[in-house]
């Protein structure tokens, strides 16, 4: 399957068709909310409540980048068949940025991650919308991000057309964005996740698991 280069951001989303634009109502409705108190180890994610404005700001992180660590909590919306390819495919990406990951719902994590992701058919093929979270300790959402990914193919179930190249490429998005907001960077560009060190994931062990 093919899959087009480039990320479409919030803020500047430009992709046709009216089916865009229903996807990024659709997850954003789904996730505006400010997390509440950090999940038990062994529980899933809670109710949620209306955010305040100023929840939906992004703040400077708490502690330096090689001292974070991050729990990819929930992924929402995905069929469970890709959730564990996406979590993997995450990992991977993390490692090659040597971000310290550890497992889901950890108490002693920095920050917990929470992801939203819907697939709609478009007019030019599928568009994988991602929404994500980032919770620190207290409760309290640090950032927010999200995009847009455009698969080549279309299905009358979305998500069939989602392949794993399409997955592998939100991960990559995914982490650049994490990666750059910790170490206090300007947000990746649009024209694509970096992939220095991709290489490194396939020989060195994981620091932590989704």
């Amino acid at each position: 399957m093919g899959f087009q280069s480039g990320t479409k951001r919030t803020g500047s989303l430009r992709l046709p068709g009216v089916a865009l634009a229903i996807a990024l109502a659709s997850v954003l409705a789904a996730c505006q909310s400010t997390a509440p108190a950090r999940p038990k180890a062994a529980a899933v994610a809670g109710p949620t409540v209306p955010a305040p404005p100023e929840a939906t700001q992004p703040a400077a992180p708490a502690v330096p980048a090689a001292m974070a660590t991050f729990s990819f909590d929930q992924i929402k919306g995905v069929p469970t068949n890709k959730q564990d390819e996406l979590a993997r495919a995450i990992a991977k990406h993390a490692q090659a940025r040597n971000l310290h990951l550890v497992r889901r719902t950890d108490p002693s994590a920095t920050y917990h991650v929470w992801g939203y992701l819907s697939a709609v058919g478009g007019d030019v093929g599928t568009n994988v919308t991602y929404v994500w979270d980032i919770i620190d300790q207290r409760g309290a959402r640090v950032l927010r991000f999200s995009g847009v990914e455009i698969t080549s193919a279309s299905d009358n179930d979305p998500w069939n057309s989602v392949d794993g190249t399409a997955l592998d490429t939100v991960a990559a998005r995914t982490v650049e964005d994490v990666y750059a907001w910790i170490n206090r960077l300007p947000r990746p560009s649009v024209t694509g996740a970096s992939t220095v060190r991709a290489g490194t994931a396939e020989t060195n062990p994981l620091a932590g698991t989704l």
